[in-house]
């Protein structure tokens, strides 16, 4: 096993929580991002979002592989905790054609066809390349994705960089990649919750990309690794025991986990991420 060491972003629209609750060290004045796990396919993010996000699209493989050199980004969230009344965008309120989300992204309109949806702890939102979407102000939550920072923005509030400058928006890319349709952010994949003394388990998705297990611990969690994967403490404390070697993790800290038997001891919640 090998203890995730993060890299932190610093993002006008972050917040300081990921320093004073979640003990990420650091001489940056604020964390927006901290990238737990950033080799291989997957990356395993916790954001702190204090303002909201930028309206944005991601491509998927097909296009960013002939326009970017790269991959595509699929991705879910998981909210961790979230200030009353926060909401987050997820695609549109009605179906738009091409001209109307040009023309709503240049003059501002594009905030009246936006799907807003309120949030609580524990919500999972699965956001497949193509679904317009951004997180609202006052979210914390954790983020898999494919590893890819492939990122088109459509519309960003009028804000300013800290040069004071408007941000750059990407409008043709994001109209040739944008799905147009209301869409479900139900994740794929998912399964029911199995409760038993010591824990509660539960597959939150299971997509080409990623597949992530929550797991609420009140003692005692065994499996057996099929491959790689990568254990995230959100909540809490835990020890992860694999190949007769233990790790304590706090809230905030994870490991990178080989095949095979692992167990999971403590209180608290924890993703497991295979990719």
């Amino acid at each position: 096993m090998k203890k995730l060491t993060p890299i932190f972003k610093d993002y006008i629209w972050g917040g300081t929580r990921l320093k004073t609750e979640y003990g990420k060290v650091t001489e940056l004045p604020r964390v927006a991002e901290s990238w737990e796990l950033y080799e291989g396919r997957v990356l395993i993010k916790l954001i702190d979002a204090k303002e909201r996000l930028s309206v944005q699209v991601h491509p998927g493989d097909e296009y960013a592989n002939l326009h970017e050199n790269g991959l595509g980004k699929t991705e879910m969230w998981v909210v961790l905790d979230c200030e009353p009344g926060a909401s987050l965008c997820y695609g549109f309120n009605r179906a738009l054609t091409r001209d109307e989300l040009r023309r709503g992204a240049s003059d501002g309109s594009l905030t009246g066809f936006l799907r807003m949806i309120p949030v609580g702890r524990g919500d999972v939102f699965f956001i497949p390349a193509g679904t317009v979407h951004a997180i609202g102000g006052g979210i914390l939550l954790a983020e898999i994705q494919q590893n890819s920072s492939t990122t088109y923005r459509l519309y960003d509030y009028g804000r300013l960089d800290a040069d004071g400058n408007p941000r750059p928006l990407h409008l043709d890319r994001a109209l040739d990649v944008a799905l147009l349709e209301p869409s479900s952010p139900a994740p794929p994949g998912r399964g029911e919750v199995i409760a038993t003394p010591g824990y509660s388990a539960e597959r939150l998705t299971a997509c080409d990309y990623f597949t992530v297990d929550r797991i609420t611990l009140s003692g005692r969690y065994a499996f057996t690794a099929e491959g790689a994967c990568a254990v995230l403490c959100c909540e809490g404390n835990c020890a992860a025991g694999s190949g007769g070697e233990t790790l304590t993790l706090t809230k905030g800290g994870g490991v990178t986990v080989p095949e095979g038997d692992v167990t999971l001891t403590g209180d608290g919640m924890v993703l497991i991420v295979y990719s």
